[in-house]
């Protein structure tokens, strides 16, 4: 009796000319049974994909596919990836919800529901509700729940904030004020950005010390996944690096918990999780850092405690753990496939 074949999922990526768009695409590429069958781009409409697309560039037999206008989606899809620009999306959730059963959502819409917050950071979204309802969805904590056609993943920065100040918060151990600084390369702020390379390079600064829209998403999934309420001062700056974000949380340990308490808390959180790695002591040899994640699904974190401050770190590749990759594993969770499938990571040799 021979082996039935795993089914394979048809899959389109909407507004997929983007950064993440293309990362998503190298991705799906070898992925073992996810197949990218549409990718739209209203700019890019009729050029074939793998001549736009860099990572394509050294493939022996291109493939066929092309741009097409999102108007042309036509399910339906097992999956569709959406990676329009925030404030895109909820003008046309309803044709692409029509198409598919599972949308996972990379742009910023949908991602927090308190609707003052929704007014001041995502007003497109309380003008056009989600068919099927939404879900927002940390690949690390989240109970998965196939109920709601929208999944949403958070955003690259308040994800790295998460995976610092996450283990701190789930084992009671800090007090609510918590003061995180998120550096970040020049990727996340996609291709349409103003900002030139002139400006960039030999520089760092900050970029929004105040009112940056992943605060409210990181107090939301911190009170959402563990019912705590934070008191976040949120600030970032940009590197000058094309990709990577480094992420340092600053908190007061509550009174009589100790640096173990905290290694603990890291530890049972983290050992189980396949993409995050643990530095588990501020005396060994590297910590996290941008270089060792970049090209990566990998997460690094660390903790280091000195009385009762802790200052605890969490280093991505932007593009991937905080956007492309993470949705990736998002849908393999989803489908019940292997969590690391199409994200064997190939860049942990590269050091210097």
């Amino acid at each position: 009796m021979s082996a039935v074949e795993p089914k394979t999922l048809r899959a389109a990526i909407v507004g997929g000319s983007g950064f993440t768009g293309a990362e998503l695409y190298r991705l799906l590429g070898r992925h073992p049974q996810i197949r990218v069958d549409f990718i739209s781009s209203e700019s890019k409409a009729g050029l074939p994909v793998d001549r736009y697309f860099i990572s394509s560039l050294h493939k022996k037999q291109p493939g066929s596919l092309k741009f097409r206008k999102l108007e042309e989606l036509e399910g339906p899809y097992d999956l569709i990836f959406t990676c329009l620009p925030t404030g895109s999306l909820p003008r046309f959730i309803e044709g692409v919800a029509g198409q598919t059963d599972r949308i996972f959502n990379l742009s910023g819409d949908y991602r927090i529901s308190d609707p003052d917050l929704l007014q001041r950071h995502y007003p497109e979204t309380l003008k056009y509700g989600v068919p099927g309802g939404s879900h927002y969805f940390i690949p690390e904590f989240s109970e998965i729940n196939r109920d709601a056609r929208l999944v949403n993943l958070p955003g690259c920065m308040a994800v790295a904030s998460i995976y610092s100040l996450y283990p701190l918060a789930a084992h009671d151990l800090i007090e609510p004020r918590v003061v995180t600084d998120a550096k970040t390369g020049s990727s996340g702020a996609g291709k349409a950005s103003s900002e030139t390379h002139a400006e960039r390079a030999h520089n760092f600064r900050p970029h929004k010390v105040h009112g940056h829209r992943h605060k409210p998403e990181i107090e939301h999934a911190l009170k959402g996944h563990l019912g705590r309420e934070i008191e976040l001062q949120f600030s970032t700056f940009s590197l000058d690096l094309p990709r990577g974000i480094l992420v340092t949380s600053y908190t007061q340990l509550k009174e009589g918990v100790t640096e173990v308490d905290v290694r603990k808390a890291f530890y049972s959180t983290y050992a189980s999780k396949p993409f995050i790695h643990y530095f588990n002591s501020k005396n060994g040899p590297h910590g996290p850092m941008i270089k060792t994640v970049t090209g990566t699904n990998l997460a690094e974190v660390g903790a280091y405690v000195d009385g009762r401050s802790c200052v605890s770190i969490a280093s991505i590749d932007n593009l991937i753990k905080g956007a492309a990759g993470q949705a990736v594993q998002a849908a393999n969770l989803y489908f019940g496939l292997p969590e690391e499938a199409g994200l064997e990571y190939t860049a942990e040799g590269a050091w210097p």
